[in-house]
């Protein structure tokens, strides 16, 4: 049922003008962030623990972002919104570390993280070749349906976290593209490792140091941000593993990722998704 009415939503806002998806966002985020609250105080408390200035005007444009997102999502699953895919591509110093990555000849996977709209980075990323991202299923079932349909149809391939390793190495081994997170809790202990972040101690999640190990691709440590032109996909580090990767390795690799990122959201506070209940420890040991 909610997935029907997602689609609805999506063909009405489709025929909306970019300046009115705009302002719809806009609301929605102050809506959300300034009316309704939701988690703004963890949002701020994250904020001035991790030392960002003026927290209540980066939260402010964090939910404004968020809102704005949603709404370029219903255009773009309207088939609506077609300006976004011009209005988002690679800085030239990241394009650059990208193609360098890609002549390496193993894949590429990807760390990615929530930042700007992730799901255009994504989107823009498939044209870059074949695309695999590892996701969680969405517990809310009808708009997991609905971000599948719309990440199927941009050419983005979604695959569940269980059995990631063996569709991650085939993808790989045909020159393609995974796409892993790094900025969400793992399900267990035993596969993460600590790192601190944002300055609080974290757990990040070592598979895709693990695939990039197991299949010589390098990782390129990505994120997205908005722009006065739309969005723009930083690479911020590109970690390419030795002939025979240690365990080592492994575990310098996923940390020296989770600290690019720290630095990114640092210098871009309202680009990422505090929101998260990123601190908390895993389910399982």
């Amino acid at each position: 049922m909610l997935d029907l009415a997602l689609r609805a939503l999506a063909a009405v806002v489709a025929r909306f003008p970019e300046g009115a998806r705009v302002a719809f966002g806009a609301a929605l985020g102050w809506l959300a962030g300034s009316v309704l609250r939701i988690r703004r105080a963890q949002v701020e408390a994250a904020m001035t623990r991790a030392g960002i200035t003026s927290p209540r005007r980066e939260a402010a444009g964090m939910y404004r972002s968020l809102g704005q997102g949603v709404f370029e999502l219903l255009g773009l699953a309207g088939g609506g919104a077609r300006e976004l895919d011009a209005a988002i591509a690679f800085d030239d110093r990241s394009r650059a570390k990208w193609d360098a990555a890609r002549r390496v000849g193993r894949g590429i996977v990807v760390a990615a993280s929530h930042t700007g709209n992730w799901e255009l980075a994504a989107s823009a990323l498939a044209r870059e070749g074949d695309l695999v991202a590892i996701v969680k299923r969405i517990s809310v079932r009808g708009f997991d349906a609905f971000c599948n349909r719309l990440r199927a149809r941009r050419g983005v391939g979604a695959a569940l976290p269980d059995g990631a390793l063996a569709r991650g190495r085939a993808t790989l081994a045909s020159g393609g593209i995974v796409v892993m997170v790094i900025d969400q809790v793992p399900d267990s202990t035993r596969h993460a490792s600590r790192v601190d972040f944002l300055g609080a101690p974290a757990y990040a999640d070592r598979a895709p140091a693990a695939l990039a190990a197991r299949s010589g691709a390098p990782i390129v440590v990505a994120a997205c941000r908005r722009d006065g032109r739309g969005h723009t996909i930083e690479v911020l580090d590109v970690i390419v593993p030795p002939p025979r990767p240690s365990r080592t390795w492994i575990e310098t690799a996923t940390c020296d990722a989770t600290r690019a990122l720290d630095r990114f959201v640092r210098a871009h506070p309202r680009d990422w998704l505090w929101l998260h209940r990123r601190w908390r420890v895993p389910a399982r040991g």
